[in-house]
């Protein structure tokens, strides 16, 4: 007896949210441990994780008929794909990023966790939708939240290692962590930026106007320019260490707020892409 493609899709979405809670809880034992071992199985597991994952996403695309971008489910979905993926990617290039798995892999399974309150909801969209400048718009605006959170993460392992030098000899020196926090904000910063241009671009090709000052535009624009002030600070005025810390941690939580809580608080265009759930 063949399975319906809903329980397939959803034995897939509960098979990669399981590892991600594998992962998270290898991460935390070699933070508690210092066991470098635990935080290759964190990454190796992660990684199978995406497996599934991924064939929950395709599923839903084909059952639907469109991509990852309008119910709640299927956004926060493949945003926790995008933190996976790019997190296993920079732990296996770069193998002492891979500690902020400690960080990101929580995140993403509680991305996960909130995806699953919405996984009822199926939805077509717009004819208007259906443009190449969405698919940037909305591509750039994952990048931009995965990059600030990694951002967040440097600062958060920052913090950590600053406040015991000669431990956690496993992650980066507090220099390193410092640099790869300002960088992952600048990577955050550009994609913001070509989220608001793409975004722009399909807004007139679709409603005949390139800004309408929608709660969502402002709230992006204001934190494009907060992102831009604290990187003049950071180039400019070279702050760094604790200040830069808690500034990155700042600029997530504007993330989190441009991307998570305007559209659930006030009325907007954009709000088809958090539909359902509580």
């Amino acid at each position: 007896m063949i399975e319906s493609p809903v329980i397939v899709e959803s034995m897939a979405f509960w098979s990669a949210t399981a590892a991600y809670a594998v992962s998270s809880l290898a991460f935390f034992l070699w933070l508690a441990f210092r066991r470098s071992s635990a935080s290759t199985i964190g990454l190796v597991v992660a990684a199978v994780g995406l497996v599934p994952h991924t064939a929950a996403i395709v599923l839903r695309w084909l059952d639907i008929g469109h991509g990852p971008f309008s119910s709640r489910y299927e956004v926060l979905s493949a945003n926790a794909w995008l933190t996976v993926a790019v997190v296993v990617a920079l732990g296996l290039t770069v193998r002492r990023l891979a500690g902020l798995g400690v960080v990101a892999m929580p995140a993403a399974f509680l991305l996960m966790g909130w995806a699953v309150s919405a996984f009822e909801v199926r939805q077509e969209v717009p004819i208007i939708f259906k443009s190449v400048w969405l698919w940037l718009h909305i591509g750039f605006a994952k990048l931009f939240f995965v990059f600030a959170l990694l951002a967040a993460a440097s600062a958060i392992t920052w913090l950590v290692k600053n406040r015991a030098p000669n431990r956690f000899e496993m992650l980066p020196d507090p220099r390193r962590l410092d640099l790869y926090g300002h960088q992952f904000l600048l990577v955050s910063f550009l994609c913001l930026g070509v989220m608001i241009v793409a975004g722009s671009l399909w807004a007139h090709e679709s409603w005949g106007r390139y800004w309408g000052w929608d709660p969502i535009e402002t709230a992006a624009l204001a934190t494009w320019i907060a992102y831009g002030i604290i990187l003049h600070f950071r180039v400019l005025h070279r702050w760094d260490g604790r200040r830069m810390a808690w500034l990155n941690l700042v600029a997530f939580a504007l993330a989190v707020i441009t991307l998570y809580v305007v559209v659930l608080i006030l009325p907007t265009v954009h709000d088809f892409y958090m539909v359902g759930g509580g």
